[in-house]
């Protein structure tokens, strides 16, 4: 790959990537069909670093992306999608031994600060240091990773994970100063004084409030102070035999929740407002949460959080609920029952609802605008504020996101900045070619239209409720290959040449999928009585009709078609000229 990030700009022209959607649902706009043709042939080195080309995280995505990919996955038209995040994980857990960390680089243009060592400061600084700028992150905390460590807890990301990556990323010139807060240790007007230009990029860490009365009682902890906490390993309160009231239906209420668990809490519920048709996780993720003991209690909703003393939480009050109309969200929205309410009682409560930035080393005299939600006002498409040089990016504008979608923030950031500092614009579409495929399908597993999903199993249970220990296993090397296999390389594309085709059916017959289909005999018939020496598609017949939902890419049409009438076209991935070629299974 070359050194410049300005090879990252084609990634937002999503039409580069018609027909491969996979690819297009990726935030990032990853090669995800490149990296699984090379982990099913047993390259997980090679796969490793085509992922690292576009994400500077892949082990931690292939843990806890929200795989946006496999929701466009063909797979699913036949039965499951490929199980694209585990494949990435395999990658990069198979390529441990061989996969080598690049040399210390030291670079000599411009010094750029970036305030906050989370994904997305961590990534423009990553592409930033690649093209030769010298990128100082300063970050409050003692460690990297930003909501990746602090709010993420171990049992889903393993510490060591994110050093590594983290490793990477300072190799290549990236400086990061720890615990230093920005507004504190060192000032604002300071960093505008010292540094080209400037990042915000200090995520959301700010717990946000029910607003409800008692909040305020000993016993309340909102989710991303408490998982601080846990992943801190300090001033934790003491969990063996309590029971546990954590509101909300997100990650990080199942976060808080299952880490409760871990720390001894006899009873742990989940309060929810809607149900679980609509909780915003997935259902891996509550099943794995009920396996360990948690209680959900859904269509309920806090009013109060109680006390007997009149300091120390003892409850919360609940009122039950049934859903309206849909709101904003698309989801409907929660109505309390009128005289439904109850006390749920508990040790601790803990709410956890959303979090939001801290704004508080942003003063009036900064100059830098806000909007009336009191955010950052920014450009939408260059992260710019209305200074210059002041770009923000991530959490920090736009409230908590998943991490992929921060990555994608972060390398839009880095092409803003690189741009200001050379004088220009930045441009948001690559216009040279990038390499071509190779131009031909390759072989695919016999059957591999029936492989089925794979699914990788987690450690014990009781293993499980005692330790952080990470809970899903990665697949093993000959599961990660035949899963590969599954994929349909969905860049090669039926496409038909109706001027050749002599209608004799064939591909008709041999498709499994039932998928073609030909046009009426009567309607061809009445064309070429009175079109003798016209082609089919000079009378704008189609001969042969195909519905590409169904097309698993087998290309047993094309083998037997005897005038070359279809073919499979792969489209390159930088440009829209395209080489057509007659596959092989």
């Amino acid at each position: 790959m070359s050194d410049s990030v300005r090879d990252f700009e084609f990634l937002y022209d999503p039409k580069v990537y018609e027909g491969v959607p996979c690819q297009t649902n990726c935030p990032v706009h990853t090669d995800v069909e490149g990296y699984i043709k090379l982990i099913a042939e047993g390259n997980f080195d090679a796969a490793h670093r085509l992922i690292r080309e576009t994400n500077p995280f892949p082990a931690i995505c292939g843990r806890i992306c929200q795989h946006w990919c496999e929701r466009g996955c063909n797979r699913r038209m036949v039965d499951q999608s490929v199980s694209i995040m585990q494949l990435k994980r395999s990658a990069t857990d198979y390529s441990k031994d061989t996969f080598k960390l690049p040399e210390q680089r030291y670079n000599t243009l411009e010094r750029v600060a970036i305030i906050g060592a989370g994904p997305a400061g961590l990534t423009a600084a990553h592409d930033l240091a690649k093209l030769g700028y010298r990128p100082t992150v300063f970050e409050m905390f003692p460690h990297p990773g930003g909501m990746m460590r602090y709010g993420i807890p171990a049992y889903r990301l393993p510490r060591e994970v994110i050093d590594f990556e983290v490793e990477y990323i300072k190799r290549l010139g990236v400086e990061i100063r720890y615990n230093t807060v920005v507004g504190k240790d060192i000032q604002f007007h300071e960093l505008q004084t010292e540094y080209k230009a400037i990042l915000i990029a200090a995520g959301a860490h700010k717990a946000v409030h029910m607003k409800v009365p008692g909040e305020e009682l000993k016993g309340v902890y909102h989710g991303a102070t408490f998982m601080r906490l846990v992943n801190l390993g300090q001033s934790l309160p003491p969990m063996a035999g309590k029971t546990v009231a954590v509101i909300g239906g997100g990650f990080t209420a199942m976060d808080v929740s299952r880490s409760c668990i871990r720390l001894g809490a006899k009873t742990v519920y989940i309060v929810y407002r809607r149900t679980r048709a609509e909780i915003p996780v997935n259902e891996k993720e509550i099943h794995e949460a009920e396996e360990e003991g948690i209680i959900f209690r859904y269509l309920e909703a806090p009013v109060e959080v109680v006390s007997k003393d009149g300091q120390t939480a003892t409850g919360v009050k609940l009122i039950k609920a049934e859903l309206g109309e849909p709101d904003a969200s698309g989801r409907r929205k929660p109505k309390p029952i009128a005289g439904s309410e109850f006390v749920l009682e508990c040790d601790y409560v803990m709410p956890a609802v959303s979090q939001a930035p801290d704004m508080s080393f942003i003063t009036g005299k900064s100059g830098l605008r806000l909007t009336n939600w009191g955010t950052l006002d920014v450009e939408s498409e260059t992260f710019a504020t209305n200074l210059p040089g002041i770009y923000s990016t991530g959490d920090f504008i736009t409230g908590t996101r998943d991490v992929i979608n921060v990555v994608a923030d972060g390398h839009r950031a880095a092409i803003s900045i690189d741009a200001y500092l050379r004088g220009t614009r930045g441009v948001y579409k690559k216009e040279e070619t990038l390499e071509k495929l190779d131009g031909q399908i390759p072989v695919k597993k016999p059957e591999y239209d029936n492989i089925p999903r794979h699914f990788p199993e987690n450690i014990a249970l009781d293993t499980r409720l005692k330790t952080f220990e990470e809970v899903e296993r990665t697949y093993n090397r000959n599961e990660a290959i035949e899963e590969a296999a599954r994929c349909f390389q969905c860049s090669h594309t039926w496409t038909y040449h109706p001027e050749t085709c002599i209608l004799c059916g064939n591909c008709v017959d041999v498709c499994p999928q039932k998928c073609l289909g030909m046009a009426e005999l009567s309607e061809l018939q009445f064309n070429r009585l009175y079109n003798e020496n016209i082609g089919l598609k000079e009378q704008g017949i189609v001969g042969i009709e195909i519905d590409r939902d169904l097309c698993i890419r087998c290309t047993f049409c094309g083998q037997v078609c005897p005038t070359d009438s279809i073919d499979f076209t792969c489209y390159n991935k930088g440009s829209k000229e395209k080489s057509g070629t007659k596959g092989s299974k």
